[in-house]
């Protein structure tokens, strides 16, 4: 017979951010996708918060499903510092319409923050408590990202890179023209 279980874990992104707080990060929003794709292959449901660099994440499935995405995920370069804070049997699915749900919660969460005295969020820092509260608010908070606003941080992203890839490749050309300059220079041949 099958047990489910549910896992919360914490880990610091490897990425440096590259949005505000109204935008997906584009390497989030990359993991929410794939995610999606593959936990609802695995049966698998759960949420996602990012904030500040780090994950705060609830996974929900059979144990082996869970067991084996945790193993993935802490081989995964775009974690470190993964740290598993709970995990418990359960009798039911949480988060039952969600393959990843992935919610926004800035007010909200910065409120209940100031509330127990946390001035960011860092959920290294958090007890039992907070921990509870921040699910919670997760599990009854709505998922305003559609797969088009997910779509719109992954097609930014894509056409930022190439603007980036280019600026690179330009600089580059003129230093080899440069050393090409130099090196003829210095040898008498201009």
């Amino acid at each position: 017979m099958s047990r489910l279980i549910q896992i919360i874990y914490i880990s610091r992104s490897s990425f440096i951010t590259t949005t505000n707080s109204t935008e997906i990060e584009p390497n989030v929003a990359r993991i929410l996708a794939k995610s999606r794709v593959n936990n609802r292959k695995n049966g698998l449901v759960g949420v996602l918060y990012f904030g500040s660099g780090c994950f705060f994440q609830c996974l929900e499935g059979e144990e082996t499903e869970v067991d084996k995405l945790y193993s993935k995920l802490q081989q995964d370069s775009r974690h470190k510092d993964l740290k598993l804070i709970s995990r418990k049997l359960i009798n039911t699915l949480t988060f039952t319409n969600w393959a990843m749900k992935f919610v926004p919660l800035e007010t909200k969460l910065n409120a209940e923050l100031q509330a127990h005295g946390y001035s960011s969020f860092d959920p290294y820092k958090f007890d039992a408590v907070m921990t509870e509260k921040v699910l919670n608010l997760l599990q009854t908070s709505t998922n305003v990202d559609s797969q088009n606003i997910i779509q719109q941080s992954l097609d930014k992203a894509s056409v930022e890179k190439p603007k980036n890839h280019l600026a690179l490749l330009a600089i580059i050309i003129l230093i080899l023209l440069l050393a090409i300059f130099i090196f003829y220079l210095s040898h008498g041949r201009v």
